[in-house]
């Protein structure tokens, strides 16, 4: 596991930590919760019990732990009706959770990876990626 990087920026925030990550999703899940574009896509979902899996995922990706393994996109696939317009609002309201608490390289580098996963998942599902991403192809 890497060391955590304390970089203080010019707004005061602090970098993202892997120690971050788990208040960091329970609170844009929490906001999920009540959001009428996505809430309906995570009704079912017990966050409580899946949260260890959420966060394994990012640290994986963020800080090279290991600690996930399993296929995120498959829960995806079964979600019905899924528009472009849900990825970008998933990735705006991600975005706006990070940037009121934290600010450097791997704030940074969370934000580029959930516009690559929501790509990404637009793609294999068939769908036209939103529009942050027409110039991308």
């Amino acid at each position: 596991m890497h060391a955590p990087i304390d970089v203080a920026t010019t707004a005061g925030l602090p970098d993202l930590r892997d120690a971050d990550l788990h208040d960091l999703l329970v609170s844009f899940y929490t906001r999920i919760e009540s959001d009428s574009i996505l809430r309906a896509y995570f009704a079912d979902l017990d966050v409580t019990a899946h949260m260890p899996r959420i966060v394994a995922f990012w640290s994986t990706l963020l800080f090279h732990t290991a600690r996930y393994s399993g296929n995120a996109f498959l829960p995806h696939q079964r979600m019905r009706a899924l528009r472009a317009e849900h990825f970008a609002h998933w990735v705006g309201t991600l975005e706006s959770i990070i940037d009121a608490r934290f600010a450097g390289p791997h704030a940074d580098l969370m934000k580029a990876f959930a516009h690559r996963i929501a790509y990404s998942m637009q793609l294999r599902l068939g769908i036209e990626p939103f529009a942050a991403f027409q110039s991308v192809r």
